[in-house]
């Protein structure tokens, strides 16, 4: 390998780690492919150890290697592109693409590791955009299925708490993916590399701590004039630098100003006269040629450069730069077109090219850098309708990678500017799309205030393009709020217009609001049979994202009408589709509703898996938090668990302004199974009456059965909803409603019922609830059975007296008392007679229970909830 002054030299203590990755390389050929992390502090000598194991693996297998950049908003796909370029044409990139482009490359990359084994390596993962992270969570989950090695690298020491890439680390912990890290360098090694020069090795190792790179570059800046060590990286680099000649030093300026991998024509042109010192610098190696381009040997190299470069000659050669990639095919530069524009203070060149490297990174998916790409056209646009575009443009994207409150401003802002600048029109459509945005985030109320002032504003439009926008919106509200009637007649007019214009992805829209409005008016069949067809126009007109909304319409539907097999089914294809597209907040919105339904059939187990799964992710919205925390709170008070309130305040909390929905009825719930009969008895009664006005079959149904078992014995059954399962339980017989719930599948539920009937029934119902662990339901039967005068009532199961605060598992609260006892996941297993595999997979679902990311933390929150008594063991 080539040290830093271009010398060949020995790779130092890296023999074992290279054995790792060799032993890795073997299994994988063979089957399974595996995914391997490599990571390190900067300059530890990642990128050494990875080019001399692919030095070893090229001569018979394929390598593709991609490298991801340290740029202000990165390539979109970057190292995907640098793929592209090594398989020779197997692996086409698009300069842009529609929205399933992203989609059909991330699936092209995974055929071509499957077609042989093969070595991949995305390096240098902390500067990743987006669309990368995403490659690299959808291939990590896919690799399995190859005979591959993929390696993935970064440098761990810039993974602050909100970096993007824990997140995916996150994602892929259950993958089994080992970690290996190149160790610092012993001071015998130090020892080594500056035998023969005046350096103090011991004094170099105890300045550098034994860093490779930080080693090596003093070395070099040391070799013709023996001096003492630099205090830091860039007086290495720059004492090196400014031992080049000056041609060769207005080469590496141009270099580091290029970015970081400089085309050999771009360099050319940048240097003109001074091209012929390029041979100088690679040389002394302060540039290598990096396949079809020139780069620094380190990042660190070019930015110490990058930041010694006087402003007003790097301003200059940005100038330079800019004008280059705009004589070169410059859409397909957009991304660096922004950077150096911005640079070079050239404000036109960077409100053309930055929505245009926005719209480009938006179609790969990376909505952040999108989102960045933006957020510079808007910094130097003025206020008018320009800017007012620009707003609307970006508000997606700030939805996706920002957050609901910056996306719900920035359309406030774009309907203020409009308004000022006469259009109407274009005002209404962003407050019509700023009120959906408002569903997702639980704001109703501000939803459907921003839907009335756009409806204003077109009110003497009717039939305009921004009309149908409103009317379309309003619709799907209408159908959120429950208004059925009013929502299918609404998207009823919308959808004949688009079936006129044969616009698909309209008519799939109006569809799903239609749909499941059908569904909501108990007209089931018939709504499921629409949302099948908005189902096959979405796919048709490949709008994955809107294809992932229906398919969790079609799940939640049917969870709502107790089809509950048909439900889960629904659920776990669009899951899977959405797991497949990387569409995180729709597959969380779906797993959340999976949650719901696991509940009903009594897997409760599986239901608090699914829900924390919800709870513990950042991308989920609001309105999938507030479902799933209320599964959570259900399910602690049906078992009798503790966390009860926390949870169901919580998702109280958050639905602030909302009407009559499922967390009030499992408030009351949750009320009665205390024992506190009447007032669940008054909180049911309160929330009745709301719910029989606005006509929610399912809610009115629910409600009036818990007036009764509260005690009201009067209260009466709205006639809309009397053929509901729970107004069957509510009216009696009990054995109509016992029968009717086992019929779809819901033990709870059935047991309840029969709970209400003779000393058989009840006796029956005891047993069933004592299997299901229902213990606060045991207790009421027993003491209504004790008040009946029965006696001999056998003990049935044994509570655990021992609650599990996080809801875990017996077999999970084991593995976390002897990870805090300080086993490790061998020994775990052989304790409980588990494969450490298994081992791993409770692991992964006390993180996610725990909400925590490390064993430590995970050992931390057991003693701090209570779940384990003592003193924790000592790291």
């Amino acid at each position: 390998m080539p040290d830093a002054g271009g010398r060949t030299m020995t790779l130092l203590e890296r023999d074992g780690l290279l054995a790792q990755l060799n032993a890795r390389w073997s299994q994988a050929r063979e089957g399974p492919g595996q995914l391997v992390f490599v990571e390190g502090e900067a300059g530890i000598g990642k990128t050494s150890v990875l080019r001399a194991f692919a030095a070893s693996v090229r001569t018979a297998s394929p390598l593709y290697w991609g490298s991801c950049e340290a740029m202000a908003t990165p390539r979109p796909l970057g190292a995907l592109d640098d793929i592209a370029m090594d398989s020779g044409g197997k692996l086409a990139i698009p300069s842009h693409g529609g929205s399933g482009e992203r989609h059909r490359l991330f699936v092209a990359f995974m055929d071509l590791l499957a077609v042989q084994p093969a070595l991949a390596v995305l390096e240098d993962l902390h500067w990743a955009d987006e669309a990368t992270l995403d490659l690299l969570r959808y291939a990590g989950r896919r690799i399995a299925r190859t005979r591959s090695l993929l390696i993935a690298s970064f440098r761990n020491d810039e993974l602050v708490p909100s970096h993007p890439l824990r997140a995916v680390l996150g994602d892929l912990a259950t993958a089994g993916a080992p970690h290996l890290a190149p160790q610092p360098l012993s001071l015998a090694a130090v020892r080594s590399l500056s035998a023969g020069t005046a350096i103090d090795a011991a004094a170099l190792h105890e300045q550098t701590a034994g860093n490779p790179f930080f080693v090596t570059e003093v070395i070099a800046a040391s070799a013709k004039a023996a001096r003492g060590v630099p205090a830091t990286v860039q007086d290495a680099v720059l004492a090196r630098a400014g031992r080049l000649s000056p041609s060769a030093r207005a080469v590496l300026d141009a270099a580091a100003v290029a970015g970081p991998r400089a085309e050999p024509w771009l360099l050319y042109e940048l240097t003109a006269a001074e091209s012929g010192s390029i041979d100088e610098c690679l040389a002394t190696g302060v540039l290598r040629a990096d396949g079809v381009s020139f780069a620094f040997r380190h990042e660190l190299a070019r930015q110490s450069v990058l930041q010694a470069i006087p402003p007003t000659r790097a301003i200059g050669l940005h100038r330079l730069v800019l004008q280059a990639l705009l004589a070169n095919d410059a859409a397909k530069f957009a991304a660096r077109l922004v950077l150096h524009a911005e640079a070079a203070g050239d404000l036109a060149a960077l409100r053309h090219w930055a929505p245009v490297a926005a719209r480009q990174a938006a179609s790969r998916g990376a909505h952040r850098q999108a989102a960045e790409h933006w957020a510079r056209a808007l910094a130097h646009c003025d206020p008018g309708a320009e800017r007012a575009a620009l707003l609307d443009a970006s508000a997606e994207d700030v939805h996706m990678s920002i957050g609901l409150d910056e996306s719900i401003a920035v359309r406030s802002e774009a309907a203020r500017l409009w308004c000022e600048h006469g259009r109407p029109d274009n005002a209404a459509v962003s407050l019509a799309r700023q009120s959906l945005i408002f569903l997702y985030a639980a704001r109703n109320p501000d939803a459907a205030a921003a839907l009335r002032a756009a409806r204003s504003l077109v009110a003497d439009q009717p039939g305009s393009r921004a009309a149908r926008v409103v009317q379309s919106c309003a619709a799907s509200l209408c159908q959120y709020e429950r208004e059925s009637e009013e929502a299918i007649a609404l998207a009823s007019a919308v959808l004949d217009q688009a079936e006129r214009e044969d616009d698909k992805a309209e008519m799939a829209m109006c569809l799903k609001t239609i749909g499941r409005s059908q569904i909501d008016l108990a007209r089931v069949d018939e709504g499921l049979a629409t949302l099948e067809r908005a189902l096959a126009l979405a796919q048709g007109a490949n709008e994955n994202r809107l294809a992932s909304q229906i398919f969790a319409s079609l799940g939640a539907g049917c969870v709502d009408a107790f089809r509950l097999a048909e439900a889960e089914t629904w659920l776990r294809k669009g899951i899977d589709f959405c797991t497949e597209r990387d569409l995180d907040a729709t597959r969380l919105w779906q797993t959340a509703w999976l949650a719901h339904a696991l509940l009903e059939q009594s897997r409760w187990d599986e239901a608090a898996s699914a829900a924390h799964a919800v709870t513990a992710a950042p991308k989920a919205t609001v309105i999938a938090r507030i479902k799933a925390l209320v599964v959570l709170g259900l399910l602690r008070a049906r078992r009798g668990d503790p966390g009860v309130w926390s949870a169901l305040d919580e998702a109280r909390d958050l639905a602030t302004g909302t009407g009559p929905d499922r967390f009030h009825v499992a408030r009351v719930e949750a009320t009665w199974l205390e024992g506190r009969d009447s007032d669940a008895a008054c909180e049911a009664a309160a929330h009745l009456s709301l719910a029989t006005a606005a006509r929610r079959i399912d809610l009115a149904a629910q409600l009036a059965l818990w007036c009764r078992l509260g005690g009201d014995e009067a209260t009466p059954i709205p006639d809309f909803c009397a053929k509901h399962s729970f107004a069957l339980e509510a009216a009696g017989p009990w054995q109509d409603a016992a029968e009717a719930w086992r019929a779809l599948g819901c033990p709870f539920e059935t047991a309840r019922a029969l709970a209400q009937g003779d000393e058989a029934a009840q006796r029956q119902a005891l047993a069933m609830l004592e299997v299901l662990g229902a213990w606060p339901l045991v207790e009421r039967v027993r003491q209504r059975l004790r008040a009946a005068g029965v006696r001999g009532l056998p003990r049935g199961m044994r509570r655990s007296t021992r609650q599990h605060p996080a809801s875990l598992t017996d077999t999970e609260l084991a593995v976390l008392e002897l990870l805090a006892a300080g086993l490790r996941n061998k020994e775990i297993a052989v304790r409980l007679h588990r494969s450490a595999r298994t081992v791993e997979h409770h692991l992964a679902a006390i993180f996610i229970k725990l909400h925590v990311a490390t064993r430590a933390e995970a050992v931390s929150a057991a003693y701090r909830l209570g779940i384990v008594s003592g003193k924790p063991a000592s790291a």
